[in-house]
């Protein structure tokens, strides 16, 4: 990846994070967890995902081995929705 797409991408995880913020506080998910997260964008949503902690052995474990989606963002509407996964509440919630 080149620098400027890594300063896109900084700047689109910035604003992300302002936009989920407050969800998170309304909702009891951790800033300070969702944070350390890996951020994804893919077409029209954007995620923030729990980085694996499988060991990459090539194609052999290849699924294993990507990011848990916690939080996905989506445009609808000309508005932000967020929505949690299976895994929001797993690694997000306030202990």
């Amino acid at each position: 990846m080149d620098n400027q797409r890594r300063q896109e991408l900084a700047v689109q995880r910035a604003l992300a994070m302002e936009v989920v913020k407050p969800y998170c506080e309304k909702n009891g998910l951790s800033i300070t967890k969702l944070n350390k997260q890996r951020f994804i964008i893919i077409n029209s949503l954007a995620a923030f995902g729990q980085p694996s902690d499988v060991v990459p052995n090539g194609l052999l474990n290849d699924l294993d081995t990507q990011p848990k989606p916690t939080l996905v963002l989506k445009l609808a509407d000309g508005k932000i929705l967020i929505e949690e996964t299976e895994y929001t509440r797993k690694y997000l919630s306030m202990e």
